[in-house]
């Protein structure tokens, strides 16, 4: 009898907790595979146009971030055509992002549970506001006046002779590390809020934060103080920010928390208030063992039948 009422709740719960399309490890693998085949043949779709708009980007690009009649130079033969590609390869990546977010969204979303889903939506909107944040403040603040820095550093007898290909290199990297800098507050207020590091600890933890960002600031930008300190400042403003956001956020989680609990009754010290005939054996049991109990456990008890 035990056993075919194990062998009856084993199948519930399987038909519970897997439905008719569960897939197997295999199989995911196999929807994997196919997912990354198909953000390949997107961003190779969008390279031959990203690749005709390259010399456009490059002219937009010493427009806005570099002084007034400032011209690059190439060094090599075949400079321009392989800076050209790396271009259009990454504006390619750019443009097709929103498809690479929208399919990655429909392999992960059947394996979330509803509140899973808002957070995930939450998390991957602000992390991509804040990385094209990052990316918008280094073009229009820190490249031109790094680049301002540099120029005014002529002389009659010293001359810049800028190459296409550093200069580009040298702007990628700056975006790309202002972007990954400008997650710090997502990283911040992602620990704090959901309880696994405590927002004290953290501003206690101040002096080594500002000690990490100084780090990575050096190991994201070239080697120089000026580049090191434009992204350094600006991030632990944001680490600031974030700690303050955190902590209005955790005080209106504490008082929504303490808003819906209700109110629960006194315990019961009358016996005759508490049991009930019943024929459920479980319910007997209980009734015996905990002669006085309070109301609240009987709660608990009943809702769990």
């Amino acid at each position: 009898m035990k056993k075919s009422l194990k062998k009856k709740t084993s199948q519930t719960t399987a038909k519970m907790n897997f439905p008719e399309n569960h897939k197997t490890f295999l199989e995911h693998l196999e929807a994997l595979r196919y997912l990354i085949f198909r953000i390949i043949i997107a961003i190779i779709i969008i390279l031959p146009v990203s690749f005709y708009f390259a010399d456009d980007c490059i002219q937009l690009l010493v427009k806005y971030s570099c002084p007034p009649d400032f011209t690059l130079r190439y060094f090599s033969p075949m400079e321009p055509l392989f800076v050209k590609i790396k271009i259009s390869l990454l504006t390619a990546i750019f443009g097709a992002l929103p498809y690479i977010a929208y399919v990655v969204w429909k392999f992960i979303v059947p394996a979330l549970y509803p509140h899973e889903k808002r957070t995930v939506k939450w998390l991957a909107f602000s992390t991509w506001i804040l990385f094209i944040c990052g990316v918008l403040f280094c073009f229009f603040f820190i490249i031109p006046a790094m680049m301002s820095f540099s120029l005014g550093m002529q002389s009659p007898e010293l001359q810049a002779a800028i190459g296409l290909s550093n200069y580009i290199v040298l702007v990628g990297m700056l975006m790309l590390g202002f972007g990954i800098m400008f997650q710090v507050p997502i990283v911040v207020f992602f620990l704090a809020l959901s309880g696994m590091v405590k927002l004290e600890t953290i501003k206690k933890l101040r002096a080594i934060v500002l000690i990490a960002i100084l780090t990575l600031s050096a190991l994201l930008t070239p080697p120089d103080i000026f580049s090191q300190i434009m992204m350094a400042v600006p991030t632990y403003l944001l680490f600031e920010l974030s700690l303050l956001i955190a902590s209005i956020a955790i005080r209106g989680k504490k008082a929504t928390a303490t808003e819906e609990i209700p109110d629960l009754p006194e315990p019961t010290q009358n016996e005759e208030d508490f049991f009930i005939p019943s024929e459920d054996p479980g319910l007997a049991t209980y009734n015996k063992h905990y002669s006085l109990p309070s109301k609240k456990r009987r709660l608990h008890y009943i809702s769990r039948k």
